[in-house]
C-alpha cells in the first residue's frame, strides 16, 4: 500500500474552529430527515473525521447507527464497516453534495446497523475495564506492524488471528494477559471498523484499542439498560473469560495501591 499524498496542509482544516464548524454544518443540511448526527471526532493529523449517524427508529424498533467517515485518503482497515466518503479537503460545497447523492435509502440500510444486547454488555465491559486502566491490545504481524497504516489490516483474515491481550493502558508492556475468545475478539473487531474502538501503535508490534468514549457513552445512553451484566458476559464468553478480567481488575488496584 503507497504512502498517503496529502496536498494541502492538514492543520488548515483539521485544527480551526471554523471549519469544523463549515464541515458539520455541511453533514448536517446533507442528512436525510430521519437521520441526526449522535457523535462526531476529527482527526489531528489529517483531513479526515468521523461521524456517528443514528437513524430514527420506526415505533417498536431498535435505533440503527451509521458510521461515516469523511477523507481525502483510503483507510488502512478493510472489511470496516463504515460508509466513507472521498472529499477535497476544504470543499465543503462538494462534501455536501457528495452527502446528499449517497445517504439514499438503499445506503442507509447497506451501512446501518443495530446494536442488541450482546452488544450492549460488550461495550458496557470495555468502559468498565478502561475505568480500571485496562484495554485491549492485538499484536499484529510484523509486516503490518512495521509499516505502520501503508499496509492495510484486514478486519475479517488479519485481525481474527492476532494474538488478543488485554493490558494496562498506560504502560503497554505491563500485566499483558493473553486472552482466546474468537467471539469476543470478532466484536472487537467489529467495534473497530466502527470507529467505536480506535487504535494506537506501541512497541512490539502492538495496537493499542482504546474505547471512543465520546461515541459509546451517547450511544449506550440511547439503549436498554444491561441489568446483571457479568452473568451474562459469562453465559457468552464463558467463566475462564469472565476470571481472566475480574483478576486483571484485582491486579491492577494492587499495582495502583504500591
Amino acid at each position: 500500500m503507497a504512502k498517503r499524498r496529502i496536498n494541502h496542509d492538514p492543520n488548515q482544516f483539521v485544527n480551526t474552529d471554523d471549519h469544523r464548524r463549515q464541515l458539520q454544518l455541511a453533514v448536517q443540511t446533507a442528512l436525510p430527515t430521519n437521520v441526526h448526527v449522535l457523535a462526531r471526532n476529527f482527526a489531528r493529523s489529517s483531513a479526515s473525521s468521523y461521524w456517528l449517524l443514528m437513524l430514527d427508529p420506526i415505533k417498536g424498533t431498535m435505533p440503527r447507527f451509521l458510521t461515516l467517515r469523511i477523507a481525502d485518503h483510503s483507510l488502512w482497515l478493510s472489511n470496516h464497516d463504515q460508509l466513507a466518503v472521498t472529499w477535497e479537503a476544504g470543499n465543503f460545497t462538494t462534501i455536501q453534495q457528495t452527502l446528499r447523492q449517497r445517504l439514499t435509502p438503499a445506503t442507509l440500510r447497506q451501512y446501518s446497523y443495530e446494536l442488541g444486547n450482546l452488544d450492549i454488555v460488550t461495550l458496557r465491559l470495555i468502559l468498565h475495564l478502561e475505568q480500571h486502566q485496562l484495554i485491549w491490545l492485538v499484536q499484529l504481524s510484523p509486516n503490518i506492524a512495521k509499516a505502520y497504516k501503508n499496509q492495510r489490516l484486514d478486519l475479517h483474515d488479519d485481525f481474527p488471528s492476532a494474538k488478543l491481550l488485554l493490558g494496562n493502558m498506560n504502560n503497554s508492556s505491563l500485566q499483558l494477559v493473553p486472552v482466546k475468545q474468537s467471539a469476543f475478539q470478532a466484536r472487537l473487531g467489529q467495534y473497530f471498523g466502527r470507529n467505536l474502538l480506535f487504535s494506537q501503535f506501541t512497541s512490539h508490534q502492538l495496537l493499542r484499542l482504546l474505547p471512543t468514549n465520546q461515541w459509546i457513552r451517547p450511544l449506550l445512553r440511547q439503549l436498554p439498560p444491561t441489568p446483571h451484566l457479568e452473568q451474562q458476559l459469562a453465559a457468552t464468553y464463558g467463566t475462564d473469560f469472565v476470571r481472566i478480567y475480574v483478576e486483571a481488575i484485582q491486579q491492577q488496584a494492587q499495582l495502583q495501591a504500591i
